[in-house]
């Protein structure tokens, strides 16, 4: 049994035994009138045990009632003795205070129960705090991180495209004269080529993002274009891909063309990291009066080394990857005043959430509390 279980059943039956021991504590007052003065004084005071922990675990209330259930069981042993007026005052003295222990000692406990809860909500809110301030540094980082490794990306790509372009010209210029049988380097060369002015292309995309131009749209249609795209490549990879929308999801200020890229990039990495197959779940839907788009996967999920580093540059879990993907993903959702995250999914796999602020008030103050991540071992998205 849990302890809160065990709590609640010990609490049940506490007025019971609470009464259980008034009782008893009767029994032997009574039984030792005339017998022992002093037990016959102890038994009396006996009556104090039960009053003083009800008041303590009931309040006010609870140390009332047991203060004048004491006080009726010890009623009939002061009419036993109304003769002896100086025992009788001593006895209706001695049930006052019953009543005076039982209520000074439930409002105590009562202010003591107030404080003590006062303390734990305090506790509460300064975790609460805590954790958003953490949360808020983190983002502040990894701002400063992209804003410096943007200023050297622009200046390295500057440097580097111009010399890729006269090597594909020469390796163009020098295939018609090659022997058939070294044919293959000048391939070499173009396919490595290419594959370099790309990471500088997405250098040059990360170190100088074009403004965002927003617009209230449906973002189904922004999905939709994006799951035609891919859908022959997520045929190939056997996965179904099932979008959910939330009925009456309203239009979303948001960069069409940047949110096709981010889900585009998204989907691609799900994909990738589904190599035997399996389901892609993109919802839609309206949460805390944002809205929000998450891509479910069903593979292996993201190994947790990565979890807090998953969107700065270079993070990645694939071979042939280049690590910006999801810095550039973070970078263009953060310029649409949203925010990107990542979770661990019920039934396995991984899950990313893209939330964006519904109106113009939001998006131009949006909250600063951030979506809390988790995520499982696992690889394929860090690209």
């Amino acid at each position: 049994m849990s302890n809160p279980s065990r709590k609640k059943q010990t609490r049940d039956w506490q007025p019971f035994l609470l009464l259980t021991a008034i009782a008893l504590i009767t029994i032997l007052h009574y039984q030792t009138v005339g017998k022992s003065g002093l037990w016959h004084e102890i038994s009396q005071r006996l009556y104090y045990l039960p009053i003083i922990y009800a008041a303590y675990s009931y309040g006010f209330r609870g140390g009332l009632t047991a203060s004048i259930v004491s006080a009726a069981m010890y009623l009939p042993h002061i009419v036993q003795h109304w003769a002896n007026q100086h025992s009788t005052i001593n006895q209706f003295a001695e049930t006052i205070l019953f009543l005076v222990i039982g209520v000074v000692t439930g409002l105590l406990a009562e202010r003591e129960q107030r404080e003590r809860a006062q303390k734990e909500q305090t506790n509460l809110e300064l975790k609460h705090a805590y954790e958003e301030l953490r949360s808020t540094m983190d983002q502040l980082l990894l701002a400063d991180r992209h804003a410096s490794l943007g200023q050297m990306s622009a200046a390295i790509v500057h440097e580097i495209r111009n010399p890729l372009g006269a090597i594909k010209g020469a390796a163009e210029a020098l295939e018609t004269t090659v022997p058939k049988e070294r044919a293959e380097f000048i391939e070499i060369i173009k396919r490595e080529v290419e594959r370099l002015n790309r990471l500088v292309t997405d250098f040059l995309q990360f170190a100088r993002p074009r403004s965002s131009e927003m617009l209230l749209l449906p973002p189904r249609e922004v999905v939709d274009s994006v799951v035609k795209l891919v859908q022959k490549q997520a045929a190939q990879a056997r996965v179904s891909i099932a979008v959910h929308e939330t009925n009456h999801l309203p239009t979303v200020m948001m960069d069409a063309e940047q949110m096709k890229q981010v889900l585009l990039n998204l989907i691609l990495n799900a994909l990738d990291a589904m190599p035997q197959g399996g389901t892609l779940q993109i919802n839609l839907a309206e949460q805390e009066g944002q809205f929000v788009l998450a891509v479910q996967d069903s593979g292996k999920g993201i190994d947790a080394t990565v979890r807090d580093k998953l969107f700065s540059p270079f993070v990645t879990t694939k071979t042939r990857g280049t690590g910006l993907g999801l810095a550039i993903a973070h970078r263009l959702v953060s310029q649409q005043r949203g925010r990107i995250c990542v979770s661990e999914a019920a039934q396995g796999g991984a899950k990313f959430e893209i939330w964006l602020p519904l109106n113009a008030t939001q998006v131009e103050t949006v909250g600063n509390s951030q979506h809390k991540t988790k995520v499982r071992g696992g690889d394929g998205h860090g690209g």
